[in-house]
């Protein structure tokens, strides 16, 4: 045996035998040896014992540990024992059965070191192991069972660095070159009827325009507030970010966006680091909404012109000059400048003088920017390691990124769904790498994400005869993921005259959290439509003629 395999096999006997527990164990066992007990416990049947048996028969390791008996080879009778047919290593009286290779026996019982003690990690699935079973190497295969164990790549969390570097977008050439949109769910109704807030950030200066809207906005409704509230004021963007806001992606939009100039540049969906100047907006507009509004909270909408303008004359670490002034040109007053005279008189718009001071406040703005860039960039990527998903790999999704059902905790969700297929590679150098995911439809959401939001899929042909990886569902109801065909089942037809009765419509159903087709099950439609019936719906939409009654 290898070293760590003696060290973590000496490890688990001190563990699991404690001295003070031999006398108690050998009272109630009696004349029943660790045999009897591991027997028991494990329920090997008379199926796996014979298996077992043959086995022995064609491994040439155990063929001649049998043979070395048999001569009575003093150095092999004193580590393994031969107990009714079975091979047993045997140590200080500890006794662990030999199993031989082939695959089907230890995938058994690395699935009952593994699985059925809900799903440790390695060690403890070692410890279960190397506590009862024996063979050459043997701490190689629970490793690579544990790691290919698709129940805990959904369920468990990741420690590694996240995936994808930070490359933020570039930044602008100047003020009113781009802009970020985003939109904020306040969660209360204001009293004119509002309860989203439109979010206009200028990329370079950081300038914020705060749109009180209704919950539900038609596209229409939104450009109008776009070219109502910016585009009057400050003219056309060049470029546009967006998140993944259905309104934004819509063909409408992107036909007015190419009518106005511009060119739409959607992030991935939840990616701040690429759309942070409106994620961060939200919060500070969170946090000064808390000093201004009401107990009641419906007077939000009437402070928003407040909120921005406080926004947008408090200096940020990014620039180190107000939005106002370096969006406008000028400073524009506040309380505290009639306080005191001016210390110098500002330049006149329009002059030289106010021409060069401008564009040397641009200079120092653009150096700071670029400097606050390169602080976060080599902060974040020390926690971060290159992504190198491709085309046709399979990948989890965080569940975060992916809707919540009504009633359901988070907490108790998996961490991942999936496995689902990489179908393509966005975003350039400055935004990705961001990958489009084969989603189910049913779940109607963006498909694109940030490699951050994924997490790589281990798989291995080394254990086929494994058990089901499906996860069980907590009230018996159909976890499917989305139905790939369906099928008439002829109905025979009663003795008598009459007509024939109406087949039986059936759903081939492909789990939630598996792609193995090797998982999917025919379901009558009957059942599949108490369980799931959104997916059903959806799917017979898709069907030509009728759907069925």
């Amino acid at each position: 045996m290898h070293d760590d395999e003696s060290m973590l096999m000496w490890l688990c006997i001190a563990l699991w035998v404690v001295p003070k527990l031999r006398p108690v164990i050998e009272m109630h066992i009696g004349s029943i040896d660790y045999l009897g007990a591991l027997i028991t416990e494990f329920g090997l049947s008379d199926n796996v014992s014979r298996l077992l048996v043959e086995a022995y028969k064609e491994d040439t390791i155990t063929m001649d540990i049998v043979r070395e008996l048999e001569v009575r080879d003093k150095a092999t009778s004193d580590e393994f024992v031969v107990v009714d047919r079975l091979l047993f290593l045997e140590k200080v009286g500890f006794k662990r059965l030999v199993v031989p290779s082939r695959e089907i026996l230890r995938s058994l019982f690395l699935g009952e070191s593994h699985d059925a003690t809900r799903h440790f990690g390695y060690k403890k699935t070692s410890a279960n192991l190397v506590q009862r079973f024996w063979w050459p190497n043997m701490l190689d295969d629970p490793k690579k069972y544990v790691q290919t164990c698709q129940v805990c790549q959904r369920d468990k969390p990741r420690t590694q660095a996240l995936l994808g570097l930070l490359k933020p977008l570039p930044i602008p050439a100047g003020p009113r070159e781009s802009v970020s949109m985003d939109f904020m769910d306040t969660l209360v109704t204001s009293k004119s009827g509002k309860r989203h807030i439109f979010v206009i950030v200028d990329r370079f200066t950081k300038y914020a325009r705060l749109v009180a809207m209704l919950k539900i906005a038609r596209t229409k409704h939104v450009i109008k507030l776009f070219m109502d509230n910016w585009v009057r004021d400050f003219g056309l963007p060049r470029t546009i970010v967006s998140d993944k806001d259905v309104g934004f992606t819509s063909e409408m939009w992107k036909k007015v966006a190419e009518q106005m100039g511009s060119q739409l540049q959607m992030t991935s969906g939840n990616h701040p680091e690429v759309n942070g100047q409106a994620e961060q907006m939200n919060q500070v507009v969170q946090h000064l909404q808390r000093h201004y509004i009401k107990p009641s909270q419906d007077d939000w909408g009437e402070k928003l012109p407040l909120i921005a303008n406080l926004y947008n004359t408090v200096i940020p670490s990014t620039t180190d000059v107000t939005p106002n002034q370096l969006h406008l040109g000028w400073k524009p007053r506040s309380a505290l400048d009639f306080l005191l005279p001016e210390n110098q008189p500002a330049a006149t718009p329009g002059t030289i003088e106010f021409s060069v001071q401008y564009k040397k406040l641009l200079q120092q703005a653009v150096k700071h920017i670029k400097k606050s860039q390169e602080a976060m960039i080599a902060y974040e990527n020390k926690y971060r390691r290159q992504s190198t998903f491709q085309v046709e790999e399979h990948v989890w999704v965080k569940a975060s990124e992916l809707g919540q059902e009504l009633g359901i905790s988070r907490k108790l969700m998996p961490q991942y769904f999936g496995p689902w297929e990489v179908l393509d590679i966005v975003g350039s150098e400055e935004d990705g790498p961001s990958y489009v995911i084969h989603i189910p439809g049913h779940l109607r959401t963006y498909p694109v994400f940030h490699a951050s939001k994924l997490a790589p899929f281990a798989e291995t042909q080394q254990f086929p005869s494994r058990t089901s990886m499906l996860p069980p569902t907590m009230d018996g109801h159909v976890d499917a993921d989305d139905i790939l065909q369906h099928r008439d089942m002829p109905v025979p037809k009663p003795a008598g005259k009459g007509r024939p009765p109406k087949p039986i419509r059936e759903y081939r159903v492909r789990f939630r959290h598996y792609t193995d087709p090797k998982e999917d099950r025919w379901f009558k439609r009957e059942e599949l439509v108490k369980t799931a019936p959104q997916i059903v719906a959806e799917y017979e939409r898709t069907l030509k003629g009728k759907a069925p009654a």
